[in-house]
């Protein structure tokens, strides 16, 4: 249980969050504009910090605790690799999102595309997005949350014994995550979500996820730093990491995939899978999705790529190592197949190891530290539901009121609409997260479900022969593909059946291209000279757009080597290896300098 000081903090976060939905809420209520893209006036950082903080969710330290239990260190690369693809979005679209002045990226569709297919496609796709995919992300946010809450609170206790029974009595199992103590829990802090998000818009989102992040970071880095002192520090940690697993310790804490099998870190060919496939075929491969509707509140297109960039930094360089760190202490606290011997919170551990980085606060934080770190969960949960469900609810809004059901509505209706959206969102999130079991096996599934989105998404920037149905048969092959093999082989490792899902999506997709024709040249025409784009674009963009695609190819390769060799050069100084962190880190610095003068020189339709 929480003592004074944790219950002081936790309540002066949840007075925060009330008071910026309040304090902004005649502001989000003047247009549509102002509710989803707060007229496109916010400054880089903003909404940088914000794509770090939407992605950095509650579920996040818990399903990166799992994959060091499973597949050591190197099994975050099934994250990891997502940076190829989000650095192609600052280096491509970024500056793209921001000229095209949509609300949404599925209202790109119709300026991309044209006719019957189009109108099919951004219908489908507002669907598929708000009611599906948001509401599966969402599932696991609030499942993530009920098991970080589960060792905490005591509801039984805080209401009384005869209240508690009473509601107990009368909720229905189906609304239930695990149980009823930890679903007020979620249910408490969800209301308060859908309280700030319906009544401030994307510029209370965006505000509150500059503060949540900030508290989400410190919190991790606290958390890591008692962890780590409790088994003696980092020697402590590496040298017991090698009493308890002989002979396998080294491949726990490598950040490279193994040869062959073993018993612990990621196989080659799960790695191959993860830089050669994964990062393209994710639903957000173009930048679509939040991410694009962080972009579309950007003041210029230079505030887009920047906080495109800002974002691809602190995601992946600054938030990875705490809870890396965190995970491999819960392996010393928790040992594998025999955490119960050690301590009674072992045999919750065991049976799901996802739940270990919750159960490491109550054992390792004293009082105020804990709720520190608690609130940081909190802010962590808060700043994903509440961007999923703006997000879902401007699809619901733009995308299929307002386009098919009543194009001339004013704006004060669109806004209602877009606040009783928000509220739906939530309600059909809580009936999916009630259905969840695990939080890793969801994104997983996930990633398979969306794969037919990540290729045609990318060919609509880059190929002028791409049309609406390559995206609508990518999508469709693999949401039939991901309902037909994961239930069909559950004994195969789910990476395997991602690969066959967007194998198959992208060979539907492509056929269906040149089964179907082309988009009008007078669409053509009209979308490459508004936007520019890069690639392949026959007579509408010739030898120039050609020309500045290899540009920003070499730009992306750099940045990549920049990228990871600063991860992994503070990664190797975290595991003392001061030599070779000070050569990645040198290789990092050198090839950002690289980057940054490319950058600069660069000489394209879109500068």
């Amino acid at each position: 249980m929480f003592s004074l000081i944790d219950w002081i903090l936790i309540l002066a976060y949840i007075l925060f969050a009330f008071s910026t939905g309040i304090l902004l809420s005649s502001k989000a209520g003047e247009s549509l504009s102002s509710y989803f893209v707060a007229d496109r006036k916010l400054p880089w950082w903003w909404l940088g910090t914000s794509m770090v903080a939407t992605t950095f969710a509650a579920d996040t330290p818990l399903v990166i605790t799992g994959m060091v239990a499973q597949d050591g260190v190197s099994g975050n690369w099934l994250w990891w690799s997502w940076a190829i693809g989000y650095l192609i979005i600052t280096v491509f679209f970024a500056a793209s999102w921001r000229k095209a002045e949509v609300l949404t990226d599925v209202e790109f569709v119709e300026l991309r595309y044209s006719g019957k297919g189009a109108a099919i496609l951004r219908a489908a796709k507002a669907f598929f997005l708000s009611i599906l995919f948001n509401s599966i992300i969402l599932g696991w946010v609030f499942k993530a949350m009920s098991k970080i809450t589960a060792p905490f609170l005591d509801w039984s206790s805080l209401l009384g014994e005869a209240t508690f029974h009473s509601i107990q009595s009368l909720w229905p199992d189906f609304l239930l995550l695990g149980d009823l103590n930890t679903t007020l829990t979620v249910f408490v802090l969800f209301s308060v979500v859908v309280f700030y998000s319906s009544m401030g818009g994307i510029q209370g989102v965006i505000l509150t996820d500059l503060f949540q992040f900030a508290l989400g970071i410190a919190g991790a880095v606290v958390f890591s730093i008692f962890a780590i002192q409790y088994v003696g520090g980092l020697e402590g940690l590496y040298s017991k990491l090698e009493s308890i697993y002989p002979g396998r310790a080294e491949s726990i804490v490598s950040f490279w995939p193994r040869f062959g099998e073993g018993d612990q870190g990621l196989p080659i060919q799960v790695f191959l899978i993860f830089i050669g496939v994964q990062w393209w075929i994710q639903y957000h491969s173009d930048g679509s999705g939040y991410l694009a509707q962080r972009m579309h509140t950007a003041k210029t297109p230079k505030d887009a790529e920047l906080g495109s960039l800002w974002f691809n930094i602190a995601n992946f360089i600054l938030r990875t190592w705490p809870w890396v760190l965190t995970g491999l202490v819960c392996l010393v606290v928790f040992p594998l197949d025999k955490a119960d011997l050690f301590r009674p919170e072992g045999i919750l551990v065991q049976s799901d190891r996802e739940i270990a980085y919750p159960v490491l606060m109550k054992v390792v934080l004293p009082a105020g530290v804990l709720g520190l770190v608690f609130v940081s969960l909190m802010a962590a949960f808060m700043s994903t539901a509440d961007t999923h469900i703006n997000w879902g609810a401007s699809y619901l809004v733009n995308d299929l009121y307002l386009r098919f059901i009543k194009p001339n509505a004013e704006n004060k209706e669109t806004v209602l609409a877009g606040r009783i959206a928000v509220v739906l969102m939530a309600a059909i999130a809580v009936l999916v997260a009630a259905q969840m079991q695990s939080i890793g096996s969801a994104w997983k599934f996930f990633l398979a479900m969306a794969s037919g989105l990540g290729l045609p998404q990318i060919l609509r920037w880059i190929w002028w022969r791409a049309n609406a149905w390559t995206e609508l048969s990518g999508m469709a092959t693999a949401l039939i593909l991901s309902l037909l093999l994961y239930p069909s082989f559950p004994e195969v490792r789910s990476d395997y059946l991602l690969f066959w899902t967007a194998l198959g999506s992208v060979i539907v997709s492509i056929l269906v291209t040149f089964l179907t024709p082309p988009v009008s040249d007078n669409v053509l025409d009209s979308f490459v000279k508004r936007l520019h784009p890069f690639g392949f674009w026959g007579k509408w963009g010739g030898e120039v757009a050609r020309t500045a695609f290899y540009q920003r190819v070499k730009i992306w390769l750099v940045s990549i080597l920049s990228l990871y060799s600063g991860l992994f050069g503070i990664g190797y100084l975290l595991r003392l290896d001061f030599v070779q962190g000070f050569v990645y880190l040198f290789v990092g610095l050198f090839s950002g300098i690289y980057v940054w003068h490319l950058w600069k020189k660069k000489d394209s339709p879109a500068s």
